[in-house]
């Protein structure tokens, strides 16, 4: 099987990483009775932080 080039590895990667959190959110809107709209903006900000630390983090090495 010949190697993937890289944005086809990214792409495979972004759509296992999609389809682990769609089951992920799906699951915590129902235990949580919270919106899929409002988990989505849960985890965009969620997101935000986390990249300004690993950010924060690389600069600092």
């Amino acid at each position: 099987m010949p190697e993937l080039e890289e944005p086809d590895r990214l792409l495979l990667q972004a759509a296992k990483l999609t389809e682990i959190l769609d089951v992920v959110v799906s699951d915590f809107c129902n235990e949580q009775r919270v919106s899929g709209e409002i988990a989505w903006q849960m985890i965009q900000g969620l997101s935000d932080v986390r990249l300004e630390r690993l950010r924060g983090e690389s600069s600092s090495k």
